[in-house]
């Protein structure tokens, strides 16, 4: 005969009922301490994995843009692709006469977002039609007209010969150029004995802080050094992507006191130099990669 089962005394739950009443304040709290852990834990890994990603997209576009700096070259006697300053007469002309379009900024200029005129831009039958190949990934900050195509820009110090050619500003001849540095001025590949193709770099991620047009100017120790006139980004993993004349392309991350500390924001830009001190480590990094200066003999660093 089966016996019925005991009844619970009068106030407490049965054992039944008490497994089946779900998770007790206590239990819940601790679950959810559990996760909020765990995601503590996971979310920096993300967070890494994401920024490794941006800069080995970043450095395929680099490697990329050098790919068809090569290119020109191949095909104009040794030339360097035209650079892109903003101060050159007829601004309307230049961008059909440089590697990129010349102006870009945080408020509504066309060239922040016009794709055709990448598409009439030196460097444009280099790239196949390929617009991705000018951002870093991780310049993110719209501009006030939308997402710029370009973030990228060239040293300075090279390809200064056929602009000039075209358009000799006042005081100069038709095959020099202006120097805003005491480095030199490169204006075919086979002037690059000081510093070697493999030191020299081309192009490089600049921050909006000074980003205006596609030159990026550069300081050596004679003239305005140590400084940042233009700095290199810092959108991924702390550091930004360089190509080189000899082909190939690096990350580097800034240590100073200088570069990691621009700040990247909404229409915010610098107005000054970025001077710093000839100990800063990104500048003893960046300086005998940007030219050497004027006087230095071949084949010094």
């Amino acid at each position: 005969m089966r016996m019925p089962a005991p009844k619970s005394p009068p106030g407490r739950p049965s054992r039944i009922a008490r497994e089946n009443s779900g998770f007790t304040l206590i239990e819940l709290l601790v679950v959810i301490a559990i996760i909020a852990i765990l995601a503590a834990m996971l979310l920096p890994a993300l967070s890494r994995a994401k920024q490794e990603g941006q800069q080995a997209l970043c450095l395929a576009n680099t490697k990329q843009l050098g790919l068809g700096w090569h290119l020109y070259a191949d095909d104009y006697s040794d030339i360097m692709l035209p650079n892109a300053p903003a101060n050159l007469p007829d601004p309307t002309m230049l961008k059909s006469y440089s590697w990129c379009p010349t102006k870009e900024n945080w408020g509504n200029d066309t060239e922040n977002t016009n794709i055709y005129d990448f598409q009439v831009a030196l460097l444009a039958p280099y790239m196949m039609g390929q617009l991705g190949v000018y951002r870093c990934p991780g310049d993110s900050i719209r501009s006030q007209n939308g997402q710029r195509i370009r973030s990228y820009s060239m040293n300075g110090q090279m390809g200064q010969y056929l602009l000039y050619q075209i358009f000799p500003p006042s005081g100069t001849t038709p095959t020099g150029g202006i120097n805003y540095s005491s480095l030199r001025i490169y204006q075919k590949i086979k002037d690059l004995t000081c510093p070697p193709p493999s030191m020299a770099f081309i192009f490089a991620d600049e921050t909006m802080y000074t980003l205006d047009d596609g030159w990026m100017q550069m300081s050596g120790v004679t003239q305005d050094g140590p400084a940042f006139p233009n700095a290199p980004a810092h959108y991924h993993s702390g550091g930004a992507s360089f190509s080189f004349a000899d082909g190939h392309s690096e990350a580097h991350k800034w240590k100073g006191p200088i570069l990691p500390k621009l700040p990247y924001a909404y229409n915010v830009v610098g107005g000054g130099d970025n001077l710093t001190s000839a100990t800063d480590p990104d500048w003893i990094w960046l300086y005998p990669r940007s030219g050497c200066e004027v006087n230095a003999p071949a084949g010094s660093l």
